[in-house]
């Protein structure tokens, strides 16, 4: 069935046909910001195969699509020429805000910074900017973006010392103050986690690199396509087990499908009135269904969704998540930071002030489980929260450290080795409250307890 037909919200079963295109123009003699700075576009196009029969026939609208492809998405990159006498802060500025802050960050005074230099490897060379990844919003939510972000890097990046991002939103409702700082600052998290699945590192002032001379952004490029095979693998299952569509007054209804087995049957999720909870990313009570609501705005996969939807469900307050973590460690990365979001809350999120000046205030809080990278500070480096919500946060694994809040807070160590706390989500995940804890702590915010 070809493209057109099926709908580009279901991705080709092959990646061979999605092709980047693409296009760059200059003078024949580049004057001025032309020979300084460099703009690429990559056209993302999704083309119908050639050996493939549509069901009824294929029309004309097939063929241009085989010839030409259909653009579901597009991205922007600029190459931010070395050594061509021109001042390069000054011809970001002319172009963009958003390259102005992107060199503001990496050069001082026309020569890279001390600070990139200290973080680049050799930092010799042009500067590559990914400044735009878009893509048509029904090819969203299956992991596609870092997919073709790598490959285009791979290409543009020759003679390129490192590339930079700038995280943010790329689209805008008509009236800007609708969003808010939240907003902004959860866009921006989510996109900064997907570019540091391809090697980008956080730099300064939201600014984030890849290094082009190390082997990580190789092998994460390697990885990124396995996930393109794997969905497209998962694809092709779904076309081939697809049930044919009755025909209507000649083919009877279809009987009743069997029973599920209550292990695997996927939960219903609760209607926002019935939470006995509000769902402000604390309470247990709103797990099921803020995964639900992710899980309906996705790519997923069905059976993989049901599978995550199941598991949230056994989780009580005493679960180790970690244990419950291998029974999704095989499913695509948004859905297992989506599963761990659904279980856990940053740091950030939870006021432990009150607490840590007044232990005693703990009461049931005492024995809420936190989970974290380095809680105990055995490596070198910060601790991070588990999940997608940071962009450095970790996965939720069995080498994942874990302890009671009481503990924690006991831990001197913690606080005074981590330092200036991680700003994306202070250096740990607690599991979401239970009742009897979550109104405790929203009485001893309140002031209630002292």
């Amino acid at each position: 069935m070809s493209l057109a037909r099926r709908g580009a919200s279901e991705l080709p079963g092959d990646p061979a046909q999605l092709r980047l295109v693409y296009s760059h123009g200059h003078p024949a003699v580049p004057y001025e910001d032309e020979d300084t700075l460099e703009h690429w576009r990559v056209s993302i196009r999704a083309y119908h195969d050639e050996e493939e029969e549509c069901a009824g026939g294929c029309t004309d609208a097939c063929q241009q699509l085989i010839e030409d492809g259909s653009e579901v998405g597009h991205m922007r990159l600029w190459r931010l020429r070395e050594y061509t006498g021109a001042d390069r802060w000054m011809v970001a500025d002319a172009q963009s805000g958003d390259l102005e802050s992107i060199a503001s960050a990496v050069l001082d005074d026309g020569e890279y910074s001390a600070a990139f230099q200290e973080i680049i490897d050799c930092p010799v060379g042009d500067l590559l900017i990914l400044d735009r990844v878009f893509l048509a919003r029904p090819w969203r939510g299956f992991g596609l973006g870092p997919v073709f972000a790598a490959e285009a890097i791979r290409r543009l990046s020759g003679g390129c010392c490192a590339v930079a991002a700038e995280p943010g939103m790329a689209e805008w409702p008509e009236n800007r103050d609708e969003v808010s700082d939240a907003d902004r600052a959860t866009a921006r998290f989510k996109i900064a986690a997907l570019w540091e699945s391809i090697g980008f590192h956080a730099f300064h002032g939201g600014v984030q690199l890849l290094d082009t001379s190390l082997q990580e952004p190789i092998d994460l490029h390697r990885a990124r396509r396995k996930d393109l095979e794997d969905l497209s693998a998962a694809y092709r299952a779904h076309l081939e087990n697809r049930p044919a569509l009755p025909e209507l007054a000649v083919t009877p209804p279809a009987p009743p499908a069997p029973p599920v087995p209550a292990a695997t049957r996927q939960p219903p999720a609760p209607a926002p009135e019935a939470e006995p909870e509000p769902s402000d990313g604390l309470a247990a009570a709103a797990s099921l269904s803020d995964l639900q609501r992710e899980c309906d705005s996705s790519g997923w996969s069905h059976s993989d969704r049901a599978t995550a939807l199941a598991v949230v469900a056994q989780a009580t307050h005493d679960t180790d998540l970690r244990q419950l973590a291998a029974q999704v460690q095989h499913m695509h990365f948004g859905l297992r930071d989506a599963w761990t979001d659904a279980l856990t809350f940053p740091g950030r999120r939870f006021n432990v002030h009150p607490f840590r000046e007044n232990p005693a205030a703990l009461g049931p809080l005492a024995g809420l489980w936190i989970y974290g990278s380095n809680l105990n500070g055995r490596y070198r480096g910060r601790s991070h929260a588990v999940g997608g919500d940071c962009q450095h946060a970790r996965p939720l694994t069995p080498d994942t450290e874990r302890m009671t809040l009481a503990d924690l807070l006991d831990l001197t160590s913690f606080w005074e080795w981590n330092g200036p706390s991680c700003f994306f989500c202070h250096g740990w995940s607690g599991q979401r409250l239970t009742p009897n804890q979550h109104t405790h702590y929203l009485a001893a915010l309140a002031g209630h307890q002292y």
